[in-house]
């Protein structure tokens, strides 16, 4: 843990999803501070759900963060992580999600899903539904808010 205290400035953190999940980092209380200024937080692992109480962890630890990635095992696992992250990071301007299952379902993100959700959530927080972007190729979905 006496990495990340030796580097007071870092904003981006790109780390094994494994590591995350373990309580002797994501509940570190002194990780705390480290973690609030993290901007862009990368994570990388092949075929791992973020557990719900892993999400909820993520948003009161990394509440600066303006640009995820990631990696899920299906794109049915990439929908209540990006609904999640829509919805609590409010300077959140990037998603980029690459899942190795494709679905069945329909694609629930479209431009005015994501306006009418950030609007309600964020309401002094004003989007141009032009500047928002929604691409997903059946391995990766990605969505810039800005």
């Amino acid at each position: 843990m006496f990495y990340f205290r030796a580097c007071p400035n870092v904003t981006q953190l790109i780390l094994d999803t494994r590591l995350l999940l373990l309580p002797k980092l994501i509940d570190n209380l002194s990780l705390i501070p480290f973690f609030k200024q993290i901007k862009i937080l990368k994570l990388k692992k092949k075929n791992i759900s973020l557990p719900s109480n892993l999400l909820l962890k993520i948003v009161e630890r990394f509440p600066s963060l303006n640009r995820v990635e990631l990696q899920m095992f299906s794109f049915d696992h990439c929908v209540p992580v990006i609904d999640v992250f829509i919805s609590h990071f409010k300077q959140l301007s990037y998603i980029k999600i690459h899942y190795f299952q494709d679905t069945l379902l329909d694609d629930p993100f479209s431009i005015g899903y994501i306006l009418t959700k950030r609007s309600e959530i964020f309401p002094d927080v004003h989007l141009n539904a032009e500047v928002i972007k929604v691409k997903n190729d059946g391995e990766v979905i990605q969505i810039w808010l800005s």
